[in-house]
């Protein structure tokens, strides 16, 4: 029997968070002589020839893979998406070569690992697994962690990661029970105004209208978190409205 892995190339202060969140599933991460590679049944509908194929089909994955690690670490980067290997019967590895981008050292604050990413009997999904659950539910919901994924997290990214959560939700966030109509003010004033936000925000200096700058505005960093725990509600809720797998 065949199959396919992908190998990830990085940090590996990131590269070690997709074993220990990604264990099993149609895309999965395993770690070998301290590479991590990504395998899975997404993979082997490709044929021997369609190489290419995988390595697309990997980069959406790490895509959408490393939305869910970011809201669950805030200073995780995304990999590059390295070689691609064909593995045979016997365990021998055919390799197709692909170009890969540059790396920065930083340190990861949770700690030494000890889930192996091999495919441990477990009887529930990982915390990043039901999130993907709920990611892939909806396309406002695979918008908004598209979005959150790309490393200038701006004002208007934020603001537009609330309105596709909104657009999922049909109603405001506040409405929904995800916070308080204080706190969701507070985000979209300081947003909008200029003297707060500076040169992203949506309205002129001086042209507040109906967004006054707040008493207590939110800085980037406390929009970003603020954001950040709305991702991971609603995608919460979203992964719970599925009907549970017969696998």
């Amino acid at each position: 029997m065949t199959r396919w892995l992908v190998q990830l190339e990085g940090e590996h202060s990131d590269l070690e968070e997709f074993p220990h969140w990604f264990p099993d599933g149609d895309v999965y991460a395993i770690e070998e002589n301290n590479s991590v590679y990504l395998v899975g049944s997404a993979f082997e509908k490709f044929s021997v020839s369609e190489d290419g194929h995988v390595h697309e089909a990997a980069l959406q994955a790490v895509d959408e893979l490393s939305a869910i690690i970011k809201l669950l670490w805030s200073s995780f980067q995304r990999p590059q998406v390295g070689d691609v290997f064909l593995e045979d019967a016997s365990g021998k590895r055919q390799k197709f070569v692909y170009l890969a981008g540059s790396i920065t050292i930083r340190i990861n604050a949770r700690g030494t690992l000890t889930v192996s990413g091999t495919g441990q009997n477990r009887k529930s999904p990982t915390q990043a697994q039901t999130l993907l659950s709920g990611l892939r539910t909806n396309v406002h919901l695979r918008a908004a962690m598209s979005l959150w994924a790309d490393p200038l997290l701006t004002w208007p990214r934020l603001y537009r990661v609330l309105e596709e959560i909104e657009q999922y939700l049909g109603q405001h966030v506040h409405e929904a029970g995800l916070c308080s109509h204080r706190q969701r003010g507070r985000f979209t004033r300081s947003a909008n105004v200029a003297e707060i936000s500076g040169k992203d925000a949506r309205h002129a200096l001086g042209k507040h209208g109906k967004y006054e700058p707040p008493k207590d505005p939110m800085n980037l960093s406390e929009a970003t978190t603020f954001i950040g725990g709305l991702l991971q509600a609603v995608l919460s809720q979203a992964a719970k409205q599925q009907p549970p797998s017969t696998a």
